[in-house]
């Protein structure tokens, strides 16, 4: 922590400048009048302090705990647009990570603690190690995907297991356009977990977009596949092209049908002929 003694002709004047010898905004010093001398023209000593912010105060708090459990790794804070991520970078960071960031997710709730308990925070922290947030949310995105193929395949909703805000909020994002399943979060915290529920599309869609896929690589209501799986369009058999009528004045038409029995007629028009 900062810190540092001012004498001034008034506690202002003494402020000001230790604000100027910290480095910091006059509203962040926390000043006390340690001493007081003169008769005529008084002087203030003043101590002044730098006041933490609740970002500096959480890396301040993970530090604390790092040296505690005597761990080889250190906290440092980047401000991003919408969050103040701390990052933690070392030989002992996994240990820090834990199986699947079950540690990670404790210390950064404990951090968000601290951080809140005298001023509120006015972004989100994320506290990540070794990049375990992207690659876990990379692997999260292709399960929910796989799992998204799988329900809207058997036409059944799947449970996840129980999930933390972060996990959850990756899933839903990952299936958010997804137009043959939805995506619903149940129970109740440390048990909430997310449900993904098949929608209800018409065949020839789903067999397009490459769901209901079999094992020989063909959709389900491909024309080619059995008849479980085939489209009533794929079963039904070609009709027979429309017979053309006949030219009765056809030379070729009337031997054929002379030929093949038909008796003897007489065809009408500006001539008659005997077949």
């Amino acid at each position: 922590m900062k810190e540092t003694e001012v004498t001034a002709a008034s506690v202002e004047d003494a402020i000001e400048q230790a604000a100027e010898e910290l480095g910091v905004p006059k509203d962040r010093v926390i000043a006390e009048v340690v001493k007081t001398s003169g008769i005529i023209k008084k002087k203030y000593t003043v101590h002044a302090t730098v006041k933490e912010t609740p970002q500096e105060r959480a890396v301040a708090f993970i530090n604390g705990l790092i040296e505690n459990m005597h761990l080889n790794c250190t906290a440092t804070l980047f401000e991003e647009e919408d969050a103040y991520r701390i990052q933690l970078s070392g030989k002992d960071t996994p240990v820090l990570i834990g199986f699947r960031g079950d540690v990670l997710d404790c210390v950064q709730y404990l951090t968000l603690l601290v951080a809140n308990k005298k001023e509120s925070l006015d972004k989100r922290i994320i506290l990540d190690g070794e990049n375990y947030r992207e690659k876990r949310t990379v692997t999260l995105s292709k399960l929910a995907k796989n799992l998204a193929f799988k329900a809207a395949k058997t036409g059944r909703p799947i449970e996840l297991e129980p999930m933390n805000p972060f996990e959850r909020r990756v899933i839903h994002s990952a299936l958010h356009d997804d137009k043959f399943v939805t995506t619903e979060s149940v129970g109740e915290e440390p048990f909430r977990h997310i449900v993904i529920k098949p929608n209800r599309v018409k065949n020839n869609d789903r067999g397009r977009d490459g769901y209901n896929k079999g094992r020989g690589g063909k959709g389900r209501y491909d024309k080619k596949s059995d008849y479980r799986g085939s489209s009533r369009a794929a079963m039904q058999t070609t009709a027979p092209e429309e017979e053309k009528p006949h030219d009765m004045y056809n030379y070729e038409y009337s031997r054929n049908f002379k030929r093949t029995g038909g008796g003897k007629l007489r065809s009408f028009g500006e001539k008659s002929r005997r077949f």
